[in-house]
């Protein structure tokens, strides 16, 4: 995500002289994960997030919780840039996103879910029917470390998703505001502190789909591709 403009340019210039999946305006939307707050707005149940952009007031109150937060630019892909503190140490949350800031960049807070530590969730569907899941371990083990090295997915490995987590997942994809479906997203997400299982992060543009993981993955794909291009 280091060229943004250029890919999204891209993808519109893509899209004008063929068919492109996921289609350039859902790619736009996605490609800032400010897009939680409008699926908060819809009602997703979803982890707790604040967008601090560029010339926005912040101070070190804002990266207080019971639990820590975690910081993390808005523009991101594997993790990097990003970050957990620790309940007591907003004042070094704060120096993190000032960095972002000063980079022009928009800065997110979230809470740190502790349950994050029994696996996240990533539930994979191919033009909206459900084909995999997978858990894997939690990836911000140390606190106040920036680590862009890390291992993306560690111990990822084949999921049975509970009927809740099915539900969060299903909802978040209704929620998406474009009226053609993805042909393909992972909904990844976490439990919070009541167990339920919440959003994290809705990847729609270049995910890792794990088809390596469920011997019948690549085979959906390909069924899926096969019957939009039927439609195209």
């Amino acid at each position: 995500m280091g060229r943004i403009d250029e890919f999204l340019a891209w993808a519109e210039a893509t899209a004008r002289v063929t068919r492109l999946w996921n289609p350039a305006p859902l790619v736009r939307w996605n490609s800032d994960k400010s897009y939680l707050l409008d699926l908060a707005g819809r009602g997703v149940p979803e982890v707790p997030t604040r967008c601090i952009a560029p010339g926005d007031s912040c101070g070190e109150e804002d990266f207080e919780g019971t639990h820590g937060v975690v910081v993390k630019p808005s523009v991101s892909a594997g993790a990097r840039d990003t970050a957990r503190y620790e309940p007591g140490r907003g004042a070094d949350a704060e120096r993190h996103a000032r960095m972002l800031l000063g980079q022009g960049r928009t800065a997110m807070v979230q809470p740190y879910l502790p349950l994050v530590e029994e696996g996240e969730r990533a539930l994979v569907f191919f033009a909206g029917t459900f084909s995999h899941a997978i858990r894997k371990q939690a990836l911000l083990t140390e606190p106040g470390e920036m680590d862009n090295a890390r291992v993306a997915h560690p111990g990822a490995a084949l999921h049975t998703p509970t009927e809740a987590e099915l539900r969060t997942a299903l909802a978040a994809l209704a929620a998406v505001p474009s009226p053609d479906e993805p042909l393909f997203a992972r909904v990844d997400l976490v439990l919070d502190e009541a167990r339920e299982p919440v959003l994290m992060e809705l990847e729609l543009i270049e995910p890792n789909l794990f088809l390596g993981l469920d011997p019948r993955g690549a085979d959906r794909l390909a069924l899926a591709v096969a019957a939009a291009a039927r439609e195209a």
